[in-house]
């Protein structure tokens, strides 16, 4: 049997508050077993959930989509309608991202040195992550 943890506990180490938790799993984005004294009990996965979340959200992404995103990896079956979906989103994000980075390429024509280095150094490793995700895609 994992490890699992109380909602207070969950909270603490995903920094989240007890109330977004609580919400989560009123929309069935969290599953929590409950224990012999009636305790939510959240297993390691709730964790990976509330983490996808919180990237998702960054991206601004509304919760509905994220919850079926989730969905569709727990189950793991994929119907071809959920996996398009899935790949239809990612492909706005991925447009989106190029509309940013276009931008960015014309504000970096007005850059300095300095502030081409800072832009390249906090980008690096997420690009080259990027990258290796892409083709792992397509190879």
């Amino acid at each position: 049997m994992g490890k699992y943890f109380r909602i207070g506990e969950l909270a603490e180490r995903t920094n989240v508050s007890k109330r977004t938790i609580d919400y989560y799993t009123k929309i069935g984005l969290l599953h929590p077993r409950r224990s012999d004294s009636n305790y939510r009990l959240y297993d390691e996965e709730a964790v990976e959930a509330i983490e996808m979340v919180k990237r998702y959200k960054k991206m601004n992404c509304p919760l509905y989509e994220i919850k079926d995103i989730i969905d569709m990896l727990q189950s793991k079956k994929l119907s071809n309608k959920s996996l398009e979906m899935h790949v239809d989103h990612i492909a706005q994000l991925m447009q989106n991202l190029e509309k940013e980075i276009k931008d960015m390429q014309q504000l970096m024509d007005h850059m300095n040195r300095e502030q081409h280095t800072i832009i390249r150094e906090k980008l690096s490793k997420q690009s080259a992550n990027l990258v290796r995700a892409l083709l792992a895609i397509y190879y």
